[in-house]
């Protein structure tokens, strides 16, 4: 009895091999910050959801980007950054003809607001989790959501560096035809 399969064999081993790039430009190509580092490892997470389907691409880029914040220490990190990562994938589509779509590139925006409001409220609750008081009573005071405040500008820097960095893979990547190419096989 065969087994039929949702997904294609190339599209597992793409969503592998998108999830080890995201680890990657997270880990190692990196710029240290106030709370942790700012990367350019969101980039492989858009190109990644722009080529596979929803649930690969989701599951790689939670994989990816939660196995980098494991290997650098930042623990904290794991459960909020595999939730907000997979969420990007959302954002965009992979069924366009071209990487760089109207939807695409409009997702690039709705991904950011979506990284710099995640680890804000990501922040806030590890905050409150580390608090001397209770954690509800630390939750909603109004100290745990100004000492967040810090992580806006490193996030929309990363968002925004990520941003920048998939439109130009993308088109390059458009000029090549990858996609026509994908299909293929």
């Amino acid at each position: 009895m065969k087994s039929e399969s949702k997904f294609k064999l190339n599209q597992v081993v793409l969503a592998a091999l998108f999830a080890a790039l995201t680890t990657v430009l997270t880990y190692y190509v990196k710029i240290p910050s106030v709370n942790g580092y700012m990367h350019i490892g969101d980039s492989m997470i858009y190109l990644c959801a722009s080529l596979l389907p929803t649930p690969l691409a989701a599951l790689s880029a939670g994989i990816g980007a939660a196995i980098s914040d494991a290997v650098g220490g930042y623990t904290m990190y794991i459960i909020p950054t595999f939730i907000i990562k997979a969420l990007l994938t959302l954002c965009f589509t992979y069924t366009a003809k071209k990487l760089l779509c109207k939807r695409n590139v409009i997702a690039v925006f709705i991904a950011a607001f979506i990284t710099i409001a995640g680890y804000y409220v990501a922040e806030v609750i590890i905050l409150a989790l580390s608090a001397p008081v209770g954690f509800t009573e630390y939750l909603f005071s109004i100290p745990s959501w100004v000492s967040a405040l810090n992580t806006l500008p490193g996030n929309a820097i990363q968002a925004g560096s990520s941003g920048i960095l998939y439109i130009v893979l993308a088109a390059a990547l458009d000029k090549a035809k990858i996609k026509d190419r994908m299909r293929k096989f």
